[in-house]
C-alpha cells in the first residue's frame, strides 16, 4: 500500500507498548494529530493530561525504538493494509466505542455490508455439540446476510468462520497476534482462505506481536464493537467469552444472546447463569437471533421465513442473501432519520432527538448508513444524504 507521512506516523504510535488507543487519542488532541505526537518531546508529552515524567519518557523511548521501516516491511510481504479511523473502510460500529483502535492491520478488506455482523464467541475445548450447534448457526446467519466475526480461537471460533465460508458468507477473524505471528498456527490456512474475498483477518496489534494473555480482552472488545450482538456458544462460569460479553452488554449496549447446552456439562454453566440473571437472551435457532437484532436484523429475517419452522431445524440455508435496499423504514429508523440534518449532527445528540436509547441508534445507523440514507463523518458525527 502507498507509504506516507502520517500512516508512518500512525503506525510509529501501534508500536509504542502501552499506549492504549485512549492515551493516544488524547495525545492526538493536545498536540494536533499523530504526526506531533510522532515528533514530540517529552516536554511536549507532558502537556497532555495524565501523562507525567515518568510515563513522557516511556513513550518517547518507544517512539524512538519503533523500526517503523521494518514494519512497513512486514505489511507488504504479508499483503497487509493499514486502516485509519477517519478511512472509508474503518467499521462503521468499531468506530463508536469508548476506545476505538486508532489503527488496524488488515488482510482482505472490510466491506460496507459488514456492519451487519453477529459475533460468535464460545470455549476453545469445545464439546461436539458446542462445534455443530455453532457450524449450523454461523451458516445460516452467514446466508442470510450477517458477517460473522469472531477471534480466530480454536473451539467455537473456528467452527464459526468454517461454516461462514461453506455457506459462501463474509466472516472476519480479529486476532491477539500480530499478523506476521498468527494464533493459532494450525490456522493459518483459514485465514488464507478468509482474506483471499471472504472477509478479512484483523488486529490492531504490531506485525509481530505475540499472543500474550493481556492482547485477548482488546481483541474481545473488537469483536463485541463491530458486532450487533453477541452470541455465546459453550461457556464455563469463568469463561473468557463472558468477559466479552459483559462488555458487549454494558459498554457497548449490544445485544447478547446465548445458546443453552447440557445441565450437566460445564460448559453450559456461563451460558446458563447469563440467561438465569435475565441479561442474555435464549436463542436456539437463526431467526431467534436475527429478531434479537432488532430491526437490522429484521431487515435480513425475510431469507429465513421460507425455511423457518417450528423444530429449530436450519440446515435448508436460503439460497441468496436479500437486499437490504428492498427493505422499507421502521417507525423507529424513520424517527431517526428525522433527527439527523442534512449538516453534520452529532451522534451523541441523536438518543435525545429522536427519542431512542443509545444501543438503538447504533443499530438503525447501520441501517440507514446501508441503505444509503445516511453519510457518517469523522469526529462522530453522520449526516443525511440530500
Amino acid at each position: 500500500m502507498q507509504r506516507d507521512a502520517e500512516l508512518d506516523a500512525r503506525l510509529r504510535l501501534a508500536m509504542v507498548s502501552g499506549l492504549g488507543p485512549v492515551l493516544t487519542r488524547r495525545l492526538e488532541k493536545t498536540l494536533g494529530g499523530p504526526a506531533n505526537v510522532a515528533s514530540a518531546s517529552t516536554r511536549d508529552l507532558k502537556q497532555t493530561e495524565g501523562i507525567g515524567p515518568k510515563l513522557a519518557d516511556q513513550i518517547r523511548r518507544g517512539l524512538d525504538d519503533a523500526d517503523v521501516d521494518a514494519e512497513w516491511a512486514l505489511v507488504d510481504q504479508h499483503h497487509v493494509r493499514l486502516v485509519g479511523l477517519a478511512d472509508d473502510e474503518y467499521p462503521a460500529l468499531l468506530e463508536h466505542i469508548h476506545d476505538p483502535p486508532p489503527l488496524l492491520y488488515v488482510r482482505g478488506r472490510i466491506e460496507r455490508n459488514d456492519a451487519l455482523a453477529l459475533g460468535i464467541v464460545g470455549a476453545r475445548r469445545c464439546t461436539q455439540y458446542g462445534r455443530e450447534q455453532a457450524d449450523r448457526l454461523a451458516a445460516v446467519c452467514a446466508q442470510a446476510g450477517l458477517c460473522i466475526i469472531s477471534g480466530g480461537a480454536r473451539g467455537i471460533d473456528t467452527a464459526s468462520h468454517r461454516a461462514a465460508l461453506r455457506a459462501a458468507g463474509r466472516t472476519i477473524a480479529v486476532l491477539g497476534s500480530g499478523l506476521a505471528n498468527v494464533y493459532p498456527a494450525e490456522n493459518a490456512e483459514l485465514f488464507d482462505q478468509i482474506a483471499d474475498d471472504h472477509g478479512a483477518v484483523i488486529t490492531e496489534l504490531p506485525m509481530t506481536a505475540a499472543p500474550v494473555a493481556e492482547n485477548f480482552p482488546r481483541r474481545n472488545r473488537i469483536i463485541s464493537g463491530m458486532s450487533l450482538g453477541i452470541l455465546v456458544v459453550e461457556a464455563s462460569a469463568r469463561s473468557g467469552a463472558l468477559i466479552t460479553a459483559r462488555l458487549a452488554a454494558e459498554e457497548h449496549h449490544r445485544e447478547v444472546m446465548c445458546l443453552p447446552g447440557r445441565v450437566d456439562s460445564p460448559l453450559s454453566d456461563g451460558c446458563h447463569k447469563m440467561i438465569r440473571e435475565g441479561w442474555a437472551q435464549l436463542v436456539t435457532n437463526a431467526a431467534d437471533i436475527l429478531d434479537g437484532l432488532g430491526d437490522a436484523g429484521q431487515s435480513l429475517r425475510a431469507a429465513l421465513e421460507p425455511h423457518d419452522n417450528d423444530d429449530n431445524d436450519d440446515r435448508d440455508i436460503p439460497d441468496a442473501s436479500p437486499s437490504i435496499d428492498a427493505a422499507g423504514l421502521t417507525d423507529s429508523q424513520q424517527a431517526l432519520l428525522n433527527a439527523i440534518e442534512p449538516d453534520p449532527t452529532p451522534i451523541d445528540a441523536l438518543p435525545q432527538r429522536s427519542g431512542l436509547d443509545i444501543a438503538a441508534v447504533q443499530s438503525h445507523l447501520t441501517v440507514l448508513q446501508l441503505t444509503g440514507r445516511i453519510e457518517r463523518l469523522p469526529g462522530n458525527r453522520v449526516r443525511r444524504r440530500r
